[in-house]
């Protein structure tokens, strides 16, 4: 356990646990973004600083999750439909953040939401939002994700680079593989007119 869990694990003894997880949290957070600043400011590339800027959000959001789904709303053993995954989408799915980036984020369920998979989405979200980041989040089944995904090219275009981050990575892995697999037989060619389009805009 690191020294960040073992805080936040003491903090579901507080009185406002939420509001003690995003304090400590934004201690983290804020402290290792000034140290991603302060080596761009001493000459670090700017995608080498995009990618440690994404490397802290995964450090962060793994962290909440755990404590989320462990220690907040544990489920040693979940049923099939209270399986959930959490996945980086976008730009940060692509393993880089400009500084004042969106965290795109999906919340991927098999099917329809259980009382246990709205909680722990509701808890992260709002902790996250405590903290004043700006989040693209979406809770959604893999169907309902497939079937926008079809329907909207922006979704599209943002799972094109989707890529897990905690929770079951099975329920991840087996999911990005359909997107992709599906994906391949489409025509790329109104995907490519559409991206134009939105450049030209």
């Amino acid at each position: 356990m690191t020294p960040l869990d073992a805080r936040l694990d003491a903090a579901a003894d507080a009185p406002n646990i939420r509001a003690e997880v995003a304090a400590i949290l934004r201690d983290q957070h804020d402290a290792a973004r000034e140290k991603i600043a302060a080596r761009l400011t001493n000459g670090l590339p700017g995608v080498e600083v995009a990618r440690q800027y994404a490397a802290v959000a995964d450090d962060l959001l793994t962290a909440l999750w755990r404590f989320t789904t462990e220690v907040l709303y544990p489920s040693p053993n979940p049923t099939e439909a209270e399986r959930l995954a959490l996945l980086a989408v976008g730009g940060y799915g692509r393993g880089v953040l400009a500084p004042h980036s969106d965290l795109d984020i999906l919340f991927l369920r098999p099917w329809k939401t259980t009382a246990r998979s709205e909680s722990v989405s509701e808890f992260i979200l709002y902790v996250l939002w405590d903290l004043g980041l700006k989040i693209g989040a979406s809770v959604r089944s893999v169907e309902e994700t497939l079937s926008l995904a079809w329907k909207d090219m922006t979704v599209r275009t943002a799972l094109l680079e989707a890529r897990p981050l905690a929770g079951d990575t099975v329920l991840a892995s087996t999911f990005i593989a359909r997107f992709r697999r599906e994906v391949s037989t489409l025509d790329p060619r109104p995907f490519i007119a559409a991206k134009l389009e939105e450049r030209d805009q």
